[in-house]
């Protein structure tokens, strides 16, 4: 502490370059006891003497926008290492002391371009399964390059957009992160009602409450009387659209979900907005040909050359068998499949099921086949279904093609040695339902019949064709050209000009 003070006392007396070059080249620039702790010392050394042993955060909007995005991935709660760094950094601007601060900064900043580079490569598991630890290495030698012509042109913040994210989904969630943080101490009461679900009509016993909190989403609030105590038609049209942002069923219908996401506070949507603002940077960038599903969106897309051809609901895993984030790429569509029983649906559905009722196999259309790569049946009648432990059954289950397989009519082939792919499914009444979450990992397609229809269009085949030659026959048509399929966890989005919200169903934002 007595030898910061001493060195700001002699940067007021002394021309700095001279002062700096004399004395650094004694002493060196990073005091060896010192308070703060720096992941790089000697890179911090090197990298001061080449910018002729002069300091390097003149500009304090150029270190605000670093501690800005040192925010959100402290808000986000993925390194501990880079929120320790963040809490000095204010205690030191705070504290006045610049010569520490200008050291962590730099150090801070190699620290974060590191940490911009290798999300690409390891973001999966920091942002969904550990957090980041550990020291993270040095950023790469051209990174590293982009730093010091940054220093000498004095254009740190060029540098710092340079390993930020850019794309309009990400600029609206700062956008609106930013304008809950200017709010963030305002006083807004929860809203409460008296009964457990309120429509056009009713009584409101906090009706202001209530616009207050749909203003904090920034819903359209336009022409609605403030001074009325009921429900009226302006404000339900208000909660519709609020219900169609947060994902639940647009019904008008003010009850607990509805109430849920209302009372959601300032501070829990900073958290999910600054946690998918960072995951923003594993997902895809190309929409040329791609096909994305998202996880807690419970939707879709397909592109083609550059443009949405395609946009579906789906159903997605249930919590106890999620459906994981990952990258594979669809091969096939196929026709008519039969579904090879995964070993754990076997195990804890089917068998049980059996058990139950011995007509279950023949209700499923379920043949038992002594292996996967043996065709022969076995007659279930000859199996002890009563004394038989579901782990140790030695055979495989298969679906066959029909109304009731649960695959439906098209399986699109991903192969993966997770077994997840997306399907059809005879189940379409579960589409009305707000929330998916039902399948056991795969994703099941509305409109499966549209999107193979396209996706062989698309390589220069017709559905209608085929079916005509394949009847009801079970029959694998490769594309000539793979299309990478990416399922996404992205529980807040920019769509349309607002921020999307949906439930973190798999409990991944935490």
């Amino acid at each position: 502490m007595l030898r910061s003070g001493i060195l700001l006392f002699a940067f007021s007396l002394m021309p700095s370059t001279v002062w700096a070059e004399n004395y650094f080249e004694q002493i060196g620039w990073v005091e060896p006891n010192s308070a703060v702790e720096y992941q790089y010392p000697q890179q911090l050394e090197e990298l001061y003497r080449s910018n002729d042993n002069q300091l390097i955060w003149f500009d304090l909007h150029q270190s605000s926008q670093l501690e800005f995005q040192l925010e959100l991935i402290d808000k986000a709660g993925i390194s501990p290492i880079l929120s320790k760094q963040l809490n000095q950094l204010r205690y030191l601007r705070n504290s006045n002391l610049w010569y520490q601060y200008d050291l962590l900064a730099t150090d801070t900043l190699l620290a974060y371009m590191s940490y911009a580079e290798l999300a690409k490569q390891y973001g999966k598991t920091w942002f969904f399964e550990e957090k980041i630890t550990q020291p993270l290495p040095l950023p790469s030698e051209a990174a590293l390059a982009d730093l010091k012509g940054s220093m000498q042109s004095q254009q740190l913040d060029a540098l710092i957009d340079t390993y930020t994210p850019d794309d309009d989904s990400y600029q609206a969630l700062i956008s609106t992160y930013l304008r809950i943080a200017s709010r963030i101490y305002d006083v807004v009461p929860l809203y409460t009602q008296s009964t457990r679900l309120k429509r056009v009509g009713d009584i409101l016993e906090s009706r202001e409450a209530l616009l207050q909190r749909l203003e904090q989403v920034d819903v359209d609030l336009v022409g609605i009387e403030r001074e009325i105590g009921y429900y009226d038609n302006q404000l339900e049209d208000a909660v519709k659209q609020f219900q169609r942002i947060h994902g639940l069923k647009a019904d008008g219908i003010i009850g607990p979900n509805t109430i849920r996401w209302l009372n959601k506070s300032s501070k829990d949507r900073l958290k999910i907005i600054a946690v998918n603002a960072e995951r923003s940077r594993i997902w895809p960038e190309q929409r040329n040909t791609i096909i994305v599903v998202n996880v807690p969106g419970y939707e879709m897309e397909y592109w083609f050359a550059g443009e949405q051809v395609f946009k579906s609901q789906v159903i997605v895993g249930r919590q106890k068998r999620p459906t994981p984030v990952m990258t594979s790429n669809l091969d096939s569509v196929i026709l008519n499949p039969t579904w090879n029983v995964p070993w754990k649906i076997m195990v804890e559905d089917i068998i049980p099921a059996v058990q139950q009722d011995p007509n279950y196999l023949d209700k499923q259309n379920i043949k038992i086949i002594k292996s996967w790569t043996s065709s022969q049946i076995i007659n279930p009648n000859m199996i002890d279904w009563y004394h038989t432990h579901p782990k140790a059954f030695p055979y495989r289950m298969r679906q066959m093609s029909g109304a009731n397989n649960a695959l439906g009519l098209y399986k699109f082939n991903t192969p993966n040695d997770r077994a997840i792919f997306l399907h059809d499914t005879p189940s379409k009444h579960l589409f009305e339902q707000p929330s998916r979450a039902f399948s056991s990992g795969c994703v099941r397609v509305k409109d499966a019949d549209q999107l193979a229809a396209l996706l062989l269009a698309n390589q220069g085949l017709n559905l209608e064709e085929i079916q005509q030659i394949t009847t009801q026959d079970n029959k694998s048509i490769p594309l000539r050209e793979r299309i990478p399929v990416h399922i996404i966890y992205q529980t807040a989005w920019s769509e349309e000009g607002k921020v999307q919200y949906r439930d973190d169903i798999y409990r991944l934002d935490y």
